[in-house]
């Protein structure tokens, strides 16, 4: 089941490096106005001029937030002045085709006795392929004076853009059926061994596909958080640069492995030694099952399982109770049921049932052992 995951892992990286290679060009800032119509967010801007020098006296910008556009994707396109044209929206064009107006708003403050007022029209910018865009105003006037001037804006696409989104999909539910595959073919061998004698030689709880999702759920899905974020970007749903993947890949990939570790980890058995004959034992789990209202779901002469009912207030779906006899002994633990919910957490309750068995057992033995 370890060489499973960390097969899924090499999956993930696989998949998710030849995706940052391919990411958007930034677009470049060096050029940036310095005035207060520009967005502080503005990846890209360009002022706009009047014809003559002397009545270029408007401060106009056009401008971009995105920091990395990529084909397929939607951004907005910002007109920003500090003072109101003639023409309301202005006609944004790029190549001569005009963008969809989305809304304007303007503001105004004072200062000193001074009015500033900033004018913003939105516009979307959706490009169909990579390349370079150019933006120019249609008819921009204040007060009669013309003003231009062009917004060049370099987009940027992965390869994989001519792949048409469906086969994108595809490809994205075929790698979690591949994992369904993997996990399958690893606990196969798990599934169909006699339970007690895997406990007795491996010390661990042997998992079928369906506990192991249920035990390794959440480290799963943070393997797939990256790989999501990336094919949504690809198939231009939303636009995710490379920092935003490398972050959370570099993040959930430890993770995940923190997780599965811990959870392996649970799934290994305490050993208690214990003079009590197996009949004996198995009636103490039958009276400690009545006491605490656990469900006996299997027992016989070499093993025992059952499991809780928690209250509704609980802070988690239940446990499994598992007892392994052996010569000598017998080996205990307790995890999050399987059957419910995943969780990977027990706020203490698997160590509770632990303790509650071994706790009868050693009071049966003082029992013995005490002088009549």
């Amino acid at each position: 089941m370890e060489k499973v995951i960390r097969r899924r892992f090499g999956l993930l990286l696989a998949l998710t490096l030849p995706i940052w290679s391919v990411q958007g060009e930034q677009a470049p800032t060096d050029d940036l106005p310095d005035f207060n119509v520009v967005p502080e967010n503005a990846a890209r801007a360009v002022l706009l001029h009047a014809a003559t020098p002397e009545c270029d006296t408007v401060r106009s910008c056009l401008s971009i937030g995105a920091v990395q556009p990529r084909a397929r994707g939607d951004y907005e396109i910002l007109l920003s002045s500090n003072q109101y044209a003639d023409q309301t929206p202005t006609i944004i064009t790029e190549e001569g085709t005009p963008l969809t107006w989305l809304r304007s708003s303007s503001s105004a403050s004072w200062s000193n006795g001074t009015m500033t007022r900033i004018c913003r029209h939105f516009y979307r910018f959706a490009p169909a392929k990579k390349g370079e865009y150019r933006f120019r105003c249609r008819n921009l006037s204040f007060d009669g004076v013309a003003y231009d001037g062009v917004l060049t804006i370099q987009v940027g696409a992965p390869e994989l853009n001519a792949v048409p989104t469906f086969l994108l999909w595809v490809a994205g539910i075929g790698c979690l059926l591949l994992v369904e595959v993997f996990i399958r073919i690893g606990c196969r061998n798990e599934a169909r061994v006699d339970t007690a004698g895997f406990i007795r030689r491996h010390r661990r709880l042997p998992l079928n596909a369906e506990g192991a999702w249920a035990h390794y759920l959440l480290p799963i899905m943070l393997l797939y958080l990256p790989l999501f974020l990336a094919l949504i970007t690809l198939t231009g749903m939303a636009s995710i640069s490379t920092n935003v993947l490398l972050w959370t890949s570099g993040i959930c990939v430890p993770v995940a492995f923190v997780l599965f570790r811990l959870q392996y980890r649970r799934l290994f058995f305490l050993w208690r030694k214990t003079v009590l004959p197996p009949e004996r034992i198995d009636a103490l789990l039958g009276e400690r099952a009545e006491q605490y209202d656990w469900t006996i779901d299997h027992m016989d002469r070499d093993f025992f399982v059952a499991h809780t009912h928690p209250a509704w207030w609980s802070a988690t779906w239940g446990e499994q109770i598992f007892v392994a006899h052996d010569r000598g002994g017998i080996w205990i633990n307790s995890i999050n049921d399987l059957g419910k919910r995943s969780s990977i957490v027990s706020f203490g309750y698997t160590r509770r049932n632990i303790r509650r068995v071994t706790e009868a057992i050693t009071a049966q033995e003082k029992d013995i052992h005490s002088p009549i």
